[in-house]
């Protein structure tokens, strides 16, 4: 472990400005004031022991970095830190051994650089360092052993602090376990006194949560449920409202220390004897208190300043835990008016420039919006039909002949559109003409002979026939299908059904007039109140975009259908002024304008009346 080379090392001197650099200020351990001191006082008792020492350092390292240094301590006091004493502090730290070399400092004046490194379970975690004047070798090895001797005291003082943070960073992680079990905060915060009560040997430990200017106990140890009303627990809610109201930790009696605080009355009601003690830690969330742990203890000295620090430490760990669960457990409207309260206070009190900003937009943008009048328009689906739509359906069952037209062929009036088959009908009109002229054969004879019965049946007869006959001549008259006035086609197409048969009052065509269109509109239930015969409102077709199409209400049907998961009416609206290349079945989207209103109040309007018929429903 010992390097007795006496030789100048060239390859310090090449280190000095990297080791200059890897001393840091950021503390690397979070060593207490008590334990820094034992570091600086046995520094200077090592210096004072060995003679002619010119300067001394300790230096740590971290866990990630060798070379990333902490100085704990220098010897004598100086802000001045020798770039050459760091730099062996780096090599000592690099090799793991100890050093015996001379070197030049910045100065151009040679010494003697002693150093050993610092082990924490068999790793390197500092060194100490030690400027010394020229000796003999002799003399250089009995300091490097008077050093290898001296680190083991240092080495048990590093063991010690980092068993102290060990042991408050466990007590913290155990305490924040306990309160976040899925639990009500009075059992979670029972569990939790339990446990600090053992592991402080108290006797009794209560949580309590402030309300308002009280103080209430929530929980408390060895004991789940409590009665507020006896004298302990009141005392004890009594100790905690005077440590909200001195906002600092009461611990009594008063560790010797050299401020005095102000002595708490309630608080000393609390001790059970002389011998007693009684310490309470006030939990702060931010800049508010929300409660305070109160610690009692039959020991005059249970409550040192290394344990009221570990018990600060603690109730700083499960206070945000605590203020979570509390709010957590308000009602919903309790929380509203909480976020409500904190923008309230970010918008009047300083800073919050952003929030500011945002607040003064908002209030600009509604008082444009209840200032800017607008036209309000209800919205609902349009369809293109004709005013007149004459069917055209099968007179007789028969069959297709022909088809001369389809739908969207534009005829005109009498145009045949397509012949039924009369063969039958041919058929049926010479039997009856044969029969008619036996008829009227027989009636000559009957005449002839005079025979007035037989000249009564027979001209009965033939009045029967010319019915028939005059019925079958009409058929063939409708055996034709003619449009009945000009305009379009919208329905039928039979000239890929030749002789498919159709029976009698059959929809064959439907035939609309030529540019004498309406709009047909299905507006929602929810708007149909709003609507009157000769409101105006403008209409937009799939097919015509970029036309906008003037309408009038011309009539509110009193009925209602249910379409699309909704209920609507129909009304009909007229075209004011038809465009080119309107087609009847046409889809858009219609707007109706029923009035004039604030913009606020045209946006909201719907949203409104929703929330009027759930509160009636409710019984508002």
């Amino acid at each position: 472990m010992l390097d007795l080379n006496t030789n100048t090392d060239n390859s310090v001197s090449a280190d000095v400005n990297k080791a200059h650099q890897a001393v840091s200020t950021t503390p690397l351990m979070n060593l207490s004031a008590e334990f820094a001191h034992e570091i600086v006082h046995w520094l200077d008792w090592q210096c004072h022991m060995i003679s002619d020492v010119k300067q001394g350092g300790v230096f740590l390292t971290s866990k990630t970095a060798e070379s990333h240094l902490q100085m704990l301590a220098l010897w004598p006091d100086s802000n001045s830190i020798s770039s050459t004493l760091e730099a062996i502090a780096v090599k000592t730290i690099k090799g793991g051994i100890g050093i015996v070399q001379k070197e030049v400092n910045e100065e151009s004046e040679l010494f003697d650089y002693v150093a050993y490194p610092l082990m924490q379970k068999d790793r390197v975690v500092g060194a100490v360092v030690l400027t010394l004047a020229i000796r003999s070798e002799q003399q250089r090895q009995a300091v490097l052993q008077l050093l290898q001797w001296g680190t083991v005291f240092m080495e048990k003082i590093l063991e010690r602090s980092n068993n102290e943070r060990l042991q408050t960073t466990t007590l913290a992680l155990n305490a924040v376990a306990l309160l976040s079990r899925n639990e009500p905060l009075a059992v979670a915060g029972f569990h939790l006194c339990n446990f600090l009560a053992d592991n402080f040997d108290c006797s009794r430990v209560a949580l309590g949560l402030r309300s308002g200017l009280q103080v209430r106990v929530l929980s408390m140890s060895h004991q789940l449920q409590f009665d507020r009303r006896i004298d302990r627990v009141r005392q004890i809610e009594f100790a905690m409202e005077e440590c909200i109201e001195q906002n600092q930790n009461i611990i009594l009696p008063e560790p010797s220390t050299d401020e005095h605080g102000v002595i708490q009355i309630h608080a000393q009601q609390l001790l059970n004897d002389n011998n007693g003690c009684v310490c309470s830690i006030p939990l702060r969330n931010g800049e508010s208190l929300i409660g305070v742990l109160t610690f009692v203890c039959d020991k005059s000295t249970q409550f040192d300043n290394s344990t009221v620090k570990l018990l600060t430490t603690i109730a700083d760990n499960i206070t945000p835990i605590i203020s979570l669960n509390i709010s957590n457990s308000q009602p919903g409207w309790k929380k509203t008016v909480r976020t409500i309260g904190t923008q309230l206070q970010c918008i009047t009190g300083p800073g919050y420039l952003r929030s500011k900003f945002i607040a003064a937009v908002s209030i600009i943008a509604i008082g444009l919006l209840t200032l800017i009048q607008t036209d309000h328009q209800i919205t609902a689906q349009a369809t293109v039909e004709g005013e007149i739509q004459q069917a055209i359906v099968a007179p007789f069952s028969s069959y297709i002949a022909t088809a001369s037209a389809r739908a969207g062929d534009r005829v005109e009036k009498d145009q045949i559109l397509a012949t039924l088959d009369n063969r039958e009908l041919l058929l049926e009109h010479e039997k009856w003409s044969s029969e008619r002229a036996k008829h009227a054969k027989e009636y000559q004879q009957a005449l002839a002979l005079r025979d007035r019965a037989k000249v009564s049946i027979l001209i009965a007869r033939i009045a029967q026939t010319d019915a028939q006959l005059h019925r079958i001549e009409e058929l063939l008259q409708h055996t034709q299908l003619r449009a009945p006035f000009s305009g379009l086609l919208v329905n039928g197409d039979w000239s890929r059904a030749l002789g498919a048969p159709i029976e009698r009052g059959q929809l064959l065509f439907e035939v609309v007039p030529d540019k004498n269109y309406r709009i047909a509109l299905q507006v929602d239930e929810h708007d149909v109140a709003g609507l009157n015969k000769g409101q105006n409102g403008s209409l937009r077709l799939t097919g015509l975009p970029e036309n906008s199409i003037q309408l009038r209400v011309s009539r509110i049907l009193p009925i209602a259908s249910v379409g699309q998961g909704s209920n609507n009416f129909r009304v009909e609206s007229e075209i004011i002024d038809a465009p080119q290349g309107l087609r009847p079945g046409m889809q858009g989207s219609a707007k109706i304008v029923i009035g004039r209103g604030c913009l606020l109040k045209v946006w909201t309007h719907p949203l409104l009346n929703q929330l009027r018929l759930w509160a009636w429903s409710r019984g508002f």
